[in-house]
C-alpha cells in the first residue's frame, strides 16, 4: 500500500497501513476452545467412555452407524499451541500440543492419519505451530473416535492431568456422555 508521507530518510523504515493492527490483533488473538470433533451430519460428538486414573482421558465420538468404517473424519486443535509430540503409537498415531505459552497441554491418541510432521521430541527443530481449529489428523475408525487428553502445567509437579469433561464444560459448555441402554429405557 503506498503511503504519501513516507520519506526514504525517515529512520523509523516504511509505515504500516492503518489496517495493519486490526489484521495483526485478529491473527494473534487467541482462538476460544472448541472441541476436537466437529457435528458430523445429524450426529454431535459424545463421550463414548471415561479413562480415570493417573492419566484421566476421555473417547470423543459417534453414535455408531453401518457405514463408519469408510468414513475419514477429521479432528481439530482445540486451540493454538505449538507440537511437543506427533508420532505413531500401537493404537495409532498420537498428538500431543501445548497452549497458551505451555500452561496447557493435549493430548490425541487412536488418530488413523496425522497431517503434521513427525517428531519424536527432535530438540534441535524448530516446532510446529498449528492454529485452533486446523485439522491434524483424521479419527480411528469403528467407532468412529479420538482419545483426548488435558494437562495444566504446575510449577510442583510439571504437566498434571486433569479431567477434560469438566474442563471443557467450563470453556464451551455442557459435553453430552454415551449412556448405557439400561439408564435410557429408565
Amino acid at each position: 500500500m503506498y503511503d504519501p508521507n513516507y520519506s526514504i530518510d525517515d529512520p523509523t523504515g516504511p509505515r504500516k497501513s492503518r489496517f495493519w493492527s486490526l489484521r495483526h490483533d485478529a491473527r494473534c488473538a487467541p482462538q476460544p476452545w472448541q472441541l476436537p470433533l466437529r457435528k458430523l451430519v445429524d450426529r454431535e460428538p459424545i463421550v463414548l467412555a471415561e479413562h480415570g486414573g493417573e492419566k484421566r482421558s476421555i473417547d470423543l465420538g459417534y453414535e455408531r452407524r453401518t457405514y463408519d468404517a469408510e468414513l475419514f473424519v477429521p479432528v481439530y486443535a482445540a486451540q493454538d499451541g505449538v507440537v511437543m509430540f506427533c508420532g505413531e503409537s500401537r493404537n495409532g498415531f498420537a498428538v500431543s500440543i501445548t497452549h497458551e505459552g505451555q500452561r496447557w497441554a493435549t493430548c490425541y491418541r487412536h488418530l488413523s492419519k496425522v497431517f503434521l510432521g513427525i517428531n519424536l521430541y527432535e530438540k534441535r527443530k524448530r516446532r510446529q505451530r498449528v492454529r485452533g481449529g486446523e485439522i491434524i489428523g483424521y479419527a480411528a475408525t469403528s467407532p468412529i473416535h479420538v482419545r483426548f487428553e488435558m494437562h495444566e502445567w504446575t510449577d510442583e509437579r510439571g504437566f498434571v492431568a486433569v479431567d477434560p469433561i469438566e474442563q471443557l464444560a467450563s470453556w464451551i459448555g455442557p459435553l453430552v456422555t454415551n449412556e448405557p441402554a439400561s439408564k435410557k429405557a429408565a
